[in-house]
């Protein structure tokens, strides 16, 4: 995960000197956060494309959340009420880093 990925799948193609080191920030945040969650799985190289999906996702999420006052999107639901961001920015992609977390097993 790179902070130039978030950037492009983010559509923010002329980034200022923040949103850069904000974005590599958060590719360092979610790539920290797959690698806690997948300690000690041997993956191959290419990883699986919907785990580096699921990490630009929540690589995006995260880099998006500057711009959700006081934890609104921005959005509403089809009832009217206003769409909330996650607490945790993995927390949309973590039923697929269970499939490869092997949690429980000895």
């Amino acid at each position: 995960m790179t902070g130039a990925a978030i950037l492009a799948q983010a559509g923010n193609a002329a980034p200022s000197v923040g949103d850069a080191d904000w974005a590599d920030a958060c590719a360092s945040a979610v790539s920290a956060g797959f690698d806690m969650r997948l300690v000690g799985i041997v993956l191959l190289e290419p990883l699986p494309a919907e785990l580096t999906w699921a990490a630009l996702t929540a690589g995006v999420e995260a880099y998006k959340r500057r711009e959700a006052t006081f934890g609104l999107t921005g959005y509403v639901d089809l009832q009217g009420a206003a769409i909330r961001i996650a607490r945790d920015y993995l927390e949309a992609v973590a039923p697929i880093i269970a499939r490869y977390a092997t949690v429980g097993i000895a």
